[in-house]
């Protein structure tokens, strides 16, 4: 066996590998439809999420002056937790829609939870704020994660 070569217990990708493995496809979706979860997510939950960064609708026009940089990085951040994620996925357990859900809801209640409460407790900010920010995150990443673990990368010889 010549070094580096993979037998079927290692099989998994390395990490120079695992990007370009990765379905690009998949991640760009996950990343669109989460980014559409956020506009419904912050459309139900406009007034309490509001009242928590203690702001108005008018508030945060004037503040962006209607620019579209706020969604711009908004989709950007997204993007990069989802290859993030990507990343994860394909270098854990074996890729399916359940594991990556799971990678998913891990990542964000463990870290993406445990920052926002960090920051959020020396911010004083409250409880509601926290569920619908760490909520947004948990149900989007679930679905990123199940949608980048489930969906397979067709081979070249496919």
């Amino acid at each position: 066996m010549q070094t580096g070569e993979r037998t079927p217990a290692t099989s998994r990708p390395g990490s120079g590998e695992t990007m370009k493995s990765l379905n690009h496809v998949a991640v760009l979706v996950a990343a669109i439809l989460f980014f559409a979860l956020g506009a419904a997510w912050y459309t139900v939950f406009s007034q309490p999420w509001l009242d928590g960064i203690g702001k108005t609708v008018e508030q945060l026009m004037k503040d962006n002056g209607g620019s579209p940089l706020p969604y711009v990085v908004g989709f950007v951040a997204i993007l990069v937790m989802c290859y993030t994620l990507g990343w994860i996925v394909q270098r854990g357990m074996e890729p399916t829609a359940g594991n990556g859900a799971l990678t998913g809801a891990t990542v964000a209640f463990g870290l993406v939870g445990g920052m926002l409460a960090l920051n959020y407790g020396f911010e004083a900010r409250g409880i509601t704020l926290w569920l619908i920010n760490a909520g947004y995150a948990l149900v989007g990443l679930v679905i990123a994660g199940a949608i980048i673990g489930g969906w397979k990368k067709k081979s070249r010889t496919e």
